[in-house]
Parts: C-alpha cells; sequence; structure tokens
C-alpha cells in the first residue's frame, strides 16, 4: 500500500509540472509567442474560392468525429433564466478545424459542458484502479473565443472559463519543434464599450432602480457600459484573492497573461473598428454595412457584421470560412437586419440561427392592450428575436444549404414547434442539441 501511494505522490507531482512552463524554457517575461516562422501560412486565397463555388457535405452522427472539420454544440438554449424539463446549457459553440478549436460564446452551464463534450485527458491503469496520467491541457486545443454580444447567456460562464481554464492549458500550445509547453495566449474577440447607456424604455430609474456603473480610480473607466476588454479585467479583480493564492502558493501562470482581448468597434491597438460607420445605438444598432474582417490563421477567416438584437449593441454575427465548409453564426437577432446577414452568409453551408417559439410569447404575454408597456415588450420580443415560423424565410434569403436551430427560447420548446421552419426553408433543417457534432467535408472525386 505504501509503494502505490509514493507511486501516486510521484504522479501527482509529474503532472504539475509537466503542465507549468519552467522558467527555463520561457524568456524574461516568462512568456513564450510562436515566431512568424514557426506558425502555418494563413488561410489561404484558394480556400476563399473553395468556400464560394464548391458546397460541402453535412455529415452528423458518429461519422462527425472523423471530419477535419466539425461543429460541436455545446449549449443550444438561451435566455436569462433556466428552463423546467430540459437540460440544455445556455448558448455556446466550438468548430474545431484540425484539430483547433474556435469557440463562440459562453452562456450559463457552457463551461461544464465544455469539458464534458471534449476534455478526454490521458489515463493508465493502477492497482487501485484508473488514474489520469497528467493535470488536464484540454484548453490548449483553443486558438479563440467570439462572443456575439455581452447578454448573461452568451458570457456567464467566461468567468468560469478564465479562473478554471488556468488549470487545464488556457493560453498554451506544445511547441512543434521543441515539444516543450509555451504560452500562446488565446485571442478573444468581443463587443467594446456601447459607448452610451440604453435608453429606458421601462421606466426603471423612476420605479427606483439604479443603474450600475463600474468602480476605478481612473474616471474614463468609469462607465455603464463596459466593453469586453474591461468586463475582462474586472472578472480578474473580483477574484483576485484566489487568483493570488494560487500563483504565488501553487506555482499557477499569470492568469491576464494567457489571453489577449481585442475588442469589435475599439480604438485600442489591435482592435477591429467597424467599417467607416458612425453608429448611434440608441437610434440604430444596425446600420447597413458590408461584412469585415475580424480574424485570420491557417485554418479559418473570420468575417462579421451587425445584427439587429434592438438596444443591444453591438450584436455580432460571425462567418467562419474553411476549407471544408463555411459556417455562421446569427447571434441574438431579429429576422430584419437591413441585408447585413443575408450578405455575411450569402452561399454559407451552415447557418446557425437563434429561434424562439411564438407560442410561447403568446401564452407569456397574452393579448395585450395596443400600445401599453405589455404590448411594447410583446412586439420587442418578437422583434429583437426570430419566431420559429419566421427563422425559415431567414434562412432561404441566406442563400444557405443547412439550418441549424440554436439558442432555442425556451429551452423546452416541442420539436413540433421547431419543426415548422421546414415550411419556409428548402434546405435541411436541424434542431440543435448539446453535444451534438456535425461535420463538413468537401467531395474532392
Amino acid at each position: 500500500m505504501n509503494i502505490i501511494r509514493v507511486f501516486m505522490m510521484v504522479l501527482v507531482c509529474w503532472a504539475l509540472t509537466g503542465f507549468f512552463v519552467s522558467a527555463e524554457d520561457t524568456d524574461d517575461s516568462g512568456i513564450h509567442n510562436f515566431t512568424d516562422e514557426s506558425m502555418p501560412e494563413d488561410f489561404s486565397r484558394e480556400n476563399e474560392v473553395l468556400n464560394q463555388v464548391t458546397p460541402a457535405r453535412i455529415i452528423t452522427g458518429d461519422e462527425a468525429k472523423n471530419c477535419d472539420t466539425r461543429l460541436v454544440l455545446i449549449g443550444t438554449t438561451g435566455g436569462i433564466s433556466w428552463y423546467p424539463e430540459t437540460d440544455r446549457a445556455s448558448s455556446s459553440s466550438v468548430l474545431i478545424v484540425n484539430d483547433s478549436w474556435y469557440i463562440i460564446d459562453m452562456g450559463q452551464g457552457s463551461a461544464a459542458k465544455l469539458s464534458e463534450a471534449l476534455n478526454y485527458g490521458d489515463f493508465m491503469d493502477t492497482p487501485e484502479g484508473r488514474v489520469e496520467t497528467g493535470s488536464s491541457t484540454f484548453l490548449a486545443h483553443a486558438n479563440a473565443l467570439f462572443f456575439t454580444h455581452l447578454h448573461q447567456d452568451h458570457t456567464a460562464d467566461y468567468p468560469s472559463f478564465l479562473l478554471i481554464g488556468a488549470g487545464a492549458g488556457l493560453g498554451t500550445k506544445r511547441d512543434p519543434d521543441t515539444g516543450k509547453t509555451v504560452y500562446v495566449p488565446l485571442k478573444v474577440f468581443g463587443p467594446a464599450n456601447r459607448g452610451t447607456l440604453e435608453a429606458d424604455k421601462t421606466n426603471f430609474s423612476a420605479r427606483g432602480g439604479q443603474v450600475i456603473y463600474t468602480d476605478s480610480s481612473n474616471p474614463d473607466l468609469i462607465t455603464p457600459t463596459p466593453g469586453t476588454r474591461q468586463m475582462t479585467d474586472l472578472i480578474w479583480q473580483a477574484f483576485a484573492q484566489g487568483i493570488n493564492d494560487v500563483t504565488l502558493d501553487d506555482g499557477y501562470p499569470d492568469h491576464r497573461s494567457l489571453i489577449e482581448v481585442h475588442e469589435i468597434g475599439g480604438t485600442e491597438s489591435g482592435d477591429i473598428p467597424f467599417p467607416g460607420i458612425v453608429v448611434d445605438p440608441n437610434s440604430d444598432s444596425c446600420p447597413e454595412m458590408d461584412p469585415f474582417e475580424v480574424y485570420q490563421d491557417d485554418n479559418v477567416r473570420v468575417t462579421a457584421t451587425l445584427v439587429d438584437h434592438h438596444q443591444v449593441f453591438p450584436s455580432i454575427a460571425y462567418r467562419f470560412n474553411t476549407k471544408d465548409g463555411s459556417v455562421v453564426f446569427s447571434s441574438d437577432t431579429g429576422p430584419d437586419t437591413k441585408g447585413n446577414l443575408q450578405k455575411l452568409a450569402d452561399g454559407a453551408d451552415i447557418l446557425l440561427h437563434e429561434v424562439i417559439d411564438r407560442a410561447w410569447i403568446d401564452l407569456k404575454f397574452g393579448t395585450p392592450v395596443p400600445g401599453s408597456q405589455m404590448d411594447a415588450l410583446k412586439t420587442h420580443m418578437l422583434t429583437s428575436h426570430t419566431a420559429n415560423d419566421v427563422v425559415g424565410s431567414v434562412a432561404e434569403s441566406c442563400n444557405v444549404t443547412t439550418l441549424v436551430l440554436n439558442h432555442i427560447v425556451p429551452g423546452n420548446t416541442p420539436y413540433a414547434h421547431l419543426l415548422v421552419a421546414e415550411n419556409d426553408f428548402p434546405g435541411e433543417v436541424i434542431i440543435g442539441e448539446d453535444f451534438m457534432e456535425i461535420g463538413l467535408t468537401r467531395d474532392t472525386d
């Protein structure tokens, strides 16, 4: 028994030292980045042409796991609530291309499901049972995280992802030349500061409500509308005690060095500005525009546009072009985006689109008095989201081959209500489920 205990202690020590980068493996800053020479070439123009002229073959079921490019649905409901009689997590997906991961949103419940779906681990048999051979580093596969907008049902598990991810390979890679673990910060893309507070359409202040502001010794950082960068900084501050303990006492890396935030609509170095448009989010949160580039590497080229989630600004739809096909994420949006979503999604293989059940809205709100506050709220729900009897025609106008229903509200919507999307869409309709995998490939014969 003593020999087994010693063996187990050796395994634990080996796991910890194998995960963390030693001082001799790093430069003076303690962080390694891949050089231009060690990184593969960017996504090629040849792949862009393929996306335009060669449709992908969509594969579902167990065979999807064999595809170089596949979409993994982590959380498929939405809304700031939990729904009975369903175990769906809130909005989150992973696009896997050549074993590199691109994560879209981190809604409530998605962090644990991300691990459940993709954290395989390595194990060995011992006299006392199966033992993991080292600390999990599964998040080393993640290249980038993209937020569509900053509502809670798309961001609530972001703190968990950052805080627990620091012990699961976040912001690290295995150097292909040396075999050593190096720090390569995960790129995080998301909305910048909104710039101005939403209009008070519910008489919140008159009813005694108090708008929440950030707190800072820097007056420039006191705001009711923080963007992705400041949201991230505030997470570090909120959990400072625990972070400081594990870095000073347990040898964990500097958490802040594990990610690199780029804001869409921001003005700092590395941010992505909107394409030459001056936006007043309180009068027009979705001006007409052409898609603009957000990111590219050797696996993907990511473009984006604004969609209409009413006062939520910005609400960003993304398109991922890969060698095997293209996937579009609608974000939360009403059906009318002034053609923005149609321009972005034109010819895509998969459109992952939000959906809300009109029957549930009718039951929830009834038939309110025209012009009343309840009537305005019901109208808002149906115009800032896309109803099940409309989403099919939206997908048809986007000229896509496959529609995947996602961000299903409520999460317990009957399948029969969702299948009405087939009435107005000539392609395949897939009802998203947590852990569903959808592969993309091209027939080259």
